[in-house]
């Protein structure tokens, strides 16, 4: 009897950790989406990422030519190219497609309490500062990525000649 005792208090008492993590409310996460202008920070990263996806076309386009500088005709093809990327992302992060996506994730990741605590944050002066800064954190981590992406498709391109050559030889062998 006591052991039954005991499993019911340890059930109610672990129980009661979930217990208090109350689903946020959706039109708190409304006015968190809201008060972190989720919207504009998307737009502003999406600008601060422009260089990025510029370089991105540029490195694109010299696998593809064979040789470091662009000639005028080649830039062109890569800002073109660019532009579509730019135009893609745009179109990838258009605010009617995300909003209801990320009133979704912060519903279901954040309690009602922490969605409280980031809007009296993100409402305060040092809030508002971090949410302006985050565009260029973006910036900077993009520039890292897209530097490891090239190093990848430097040496993926290297690889890929290297298993044609491979692949040559057996050929000719095999003739």
């Amino acid at each position: 009897m006591k052991v039954i005792k005991y499993l019911i208090c340890g059930l109610i008492c672990c129980s009661a950790n979930f217990s208090f993590a109350a689903p946020a409310k959706p039109q708190d996460v409304e006015k968190l989406i809201s008060v972190m202008n989720l919207n504009q920070l998307i737009q502003d990263t999406l600008k601060q990422i422009r260089p990025q996806l510029d370089q991105q076309a540029y490195v694109i386009v010299q696998s593809v030519v064979k040789h470091e500088n662009l000639s005028p005709q080649e830039q062109v093809i890569a800002n073109q190219l660019a532009d579509k990327l730019y135009t893609q992302s745009q179109k990838m992060l258009a605010w009617d497609k995300l909003k209801p996506v990320y009133s979704k994730i912060y519903g279901d990741v954040f309690s009602a309490e922490e969605v409280k605590a980031q809007i009296d944050f993100y409402s305060s002066s040092v809030g508002q500062s971090i949410l302006q800064k985050t565009p260029l954190v973006a910036q900077e981590s993009m520039k890292i990525m897209n530097d490891q992406l090239n190093s990848v498709m430097q040496t993926s391109q290297q690889d890929f000649e290297d298993i044609a050559k491979q692949l040559n030889e057996l050929k000719k062998k095999a003739n």
